[in-house]
């Protein structure tokens, strides 16, 4: 994951972070909002299907079952990503400067690793009493 972030995550973030100051340079609400819910719609969607991508054929080499886990996982992934992202990306682009803005988003994702680890587990553990309650 560490050559993802500095090979690809790193340079694209800070090229995405660049463009989004250049097209929407004044901090008006209705940029805020329109940086965000374009950091969610484009950047959010890369960054999962990349790290799906990588994680399938790299560290598991389960190529072939790549289409299935995005049928299967992809949704869930980004609708939990955007519990926290979407605050994220709020603070990020109205307090943090442009230059900060990739450390931030950084260190943002290794809390969002761990929250969307515990919502997952929270979710899977509702299921099962759920499903324990049907019994």
């Amino acid at each position: 994951m560490a050559s993802y972030g500095f090979l690809l995550y790193g340079p694209g973030s800070y090229a995405w972070y660049q463009y989004l100051d250049r097209a929407l340079p004044e901090q008006t609400v209705e940029n805020l909002l329109l940086k965000v819910l374009l950091n969610q719609i484009v950047l959010g969607p890369s960054v999962v299907a990349i790290v799906f991508f990588t994680w399938n054929n790299i560290w598991l080499e389960k190529f072939s079952e790549l289409p299935n886990k995005y049928q299967k996982d992809v949704i869930l992934t980004l609708i939990i990503g955007y519990k926290f992202w979407i605050p994220a990306s709020a603070l990020n682009f109205w307090v943090v400067p442009l230059q900060a803005h990739v450390t931030f988003m950084s260190m943002g994702s290794l809390y969002s690793g761990t929250f969307a680890c515990l919502q997952l587990w929270a979710n899977n553990l509702l299921l099962r009493s759920f499903i324990d309650g049907l019994k």
